[in-house]
């Protein structure tokens, strides 16, 4: 019992601590691809989403970051007010064990397309070392927005869907 409270401590510990990260600029660029094998079998990549003519927002999270958590009614709002032919929203969980993943998913009750298993090496890949870190990128697949975050989110997607 002991353990597992030093254990939770040290989880919100560290949600605070990189919550509390210096913005990066927004940089444009390629998304990088990776792929995760899911509880199923199935091999998922973000290429399946990204690159194909929409506009994806990606959300790299997990479901012990309180920050994440505190977002996800955000990001609904903007999924509900903005998904379509031209707009979609796509979970990637960092550092999270897929049955906590999921279960965070049905508690919050996320609907969009969940990448579990993301390869501990795409943090880095990306750039970052903190969570929530959120990214727009463009129907080509060129990264547009990084760094999203509370109503930069919903101002970054009208701004690019050409939205007033």
């Amino acid at each position: 019992m002991k353990s597992r409270i030093i254990l939770m401590a040290a989880a919100a510990l560290l949600c605070l601590t990189v919550s509390a990260q210096p913005a990066k600029q927004s940089r444009p660029g390629k998304y990088i691809d990776f792929e995760a094998v899911q509880p199923d079998g199935k091999v998922m990549k973000l290429s399946d989403y990204v690159g194909k003519g929409k506009y994806i927002l990606v959300d790299f999270w997990a479901s012990w970051c309180g920050p994440c958590r505190e977002e996800i009614p955000n990001m609904k709002d903007i999924y509900y007010e903005f998904r379509g032919e031209k707009f979609d929203i796509v979970g990637a969980p960092v550092m999270d064990k897929p049955e906590n993943t999921l279960k965070a998913v049905d508690e919050l009750k996320i609907p969009w397309t969940q990448i579990l298993s993301v390869p501990e090496s795409v943090p880095a890949a990306y750039g970052f070392d903190y969570i929530p870190y959120i990214i727009l990128v463009g129907p080509d697949g060129t990264i547009l927005e990084t760094n999203l975050r509370g109503d930069g989110i919903r101002a970054a997607v009208k701004k690019h869907l050409g939205i007033k």
